[in-house]
């Protein structure tokens, strides 16, 4: 949509449509023609149905969706305002209606010549959902959460019973550890419950579909401008490249059974740090963060209670596998065909655990930061 600069209120400039004469105003233009009146008071969410939660995109961020709302006086005109960076999109005429409602004195945009182009579609009003999408910079219970689950955590770890239920739990990520090492190899790889099936040889098909699966989640991670994880993307195909084209087979083999513990140690620290962070709009992470905080953590703080007891005792070493013989057990393996050492072992695994809680902590720092930032009415990831 063409966008052009108007000034609203002296000093303070908005962009306005030329053809269907709407407005869109970002955080800080909101903040000044507000000035003393209550936004909230003025407006009201609209629940969406499950068909049109895309139906309209923001100007400013390009691709996330936004949250329609409804100006009191102004309800049948389409009204949005954006789930990221928190600017508005007032339909025609919910400009006049929201300045009533805030009673505020704001000079009234002229009004252009109608061009010939269609008006923002109304919200369907069919299936409805009962919640709407949360932020992740605001409420204490964003703050909080990754500690008090690490505790808890912690707690049930230290119980035998929570042990055996925590290594359960971090199965499907100690699987999913082999076939992501597979496919960052390109070979093929299927995780099952208990164990993975993967093709010792490399295949081409394999390597294309996980660079073209890398690269379309970097591309959509850039139009809507997600930082984190536009980063964590763009690092995994490095990752991916490096390890498919400069690594020698037969170690690639060797980093897909090492994996496996290693698959309960990133895959847990990823999900706490990206409980801090968006991921891509159509996964819904903001509601399905909360679901994979508890298995995450518990498999995480399993992982290093399990590494800091073999550390300072190697005959705890998890010897065996779950499937198959005792002999056949990926520490067995590391051991007998590529020469680990028991103690290298432990210490390698517990370095990688170190090394997640300081990702942890660097990204609890952030979210801290971004609260308190918001506390004070301020963004940290304003453009102005």
């Amino acid at each position: 949509m063409p966008l052009s600069e108007y000034e609203a209120s002296p000093g303070v400039q908005v962009e306005l449509c030329a053809g269907c004469r709407g407005l869109f105003l970002d955080r800080s233009e909101i903040r000044e023609l507000v000035g003393g009146g209550s936004l909230a008071k003025a407006t009201e969410i609209v629940p969406v149905s499950l068909g049109q939660e895309m139906g309209m995109r923001c100007p400013k961020c390009v691709d996330p969706a936004m949250q329609p709302l409804r100006v009191k006086g102004a309800e049948n005109v389409g009204s949005w305002q954006c789930r990221s960076c928190g600017g508005m999109w007032l339909g025609e005429g919910a400009f006049f209606e929201l300045a009533r409602a805030l009673r505020t004195s704001l000079r009234a945009p002229r009004i252009l010549p109608p061009i010939a182009v269609s008006h923002a579609a109304p919200v369907s009003k069919g299936l409805r959902l009962t919640h709407s999408r949360s932020q992740y910079d605001q409420g204490m219970e964003n703050l909080i959460a990754v500690p008090l689950v690490m505790l808890l955590s912690w707690l049930f770890c230290s119980t035998s019973f929570g042990r055996l239920m925590a290594s359960l739990v971090g199965m499907p990520f100690h699987e999913l550890g082999h076939a992501a090492a597979s496919w960052l190899s390109s070979r093929i790889a299927i995780p099952l419950p208990f164990f993975t099936f993967w093709y010792d040889d490399q295949s081409v098909l394999m390597g294309l579909l996980v660079a073209g699966l890398l690269g379309s989640l970097i591309f959509h991670t850039y139009r809507e401008k997600n930082w984190f994880m536009l980063g964590s993307a763009s690092a995994v195909l490095l990752a991916w490249a490096v390890i498919t084209f400069l690594v020698a087979p037969t170690r690639t083999l060797m980093w897909q059974i090492l994996a496996g513990g290693l698959g309960e140690i990133v895959f847990g620290a990823f999900i706490l740090v990206a409980f801090h962070f968006a991921l891509p709009d159509r996964l819904r992470w903001d509601f399905w963060r909360w679901i994979a905080l508890v298995p995450a953590a518990l498999c995480f703080t399993q992982a290093i209670v399990l590494w800091r007891t073999v550390s300072a005792d190697v005959s705890q070493m998890p010897w065996g596998s779950a499937v198959g013989s005792e002999s056949d057990g990926d520490m067995n393996r590391l051991v007998q065909v590529f020469h680990w050492n028991a103690n290298h072992l432990a210490d390698f695994y517990l370095n990688m655990a170190y090394l997640g809680l300081t990702a942890l902590a660097i990204a609890y720092t952030y979210a801290a930061y971004r609260f308190l930032q918001r506390k004070r009415g301020q963004s940290p990831f304003s453009n102005r």
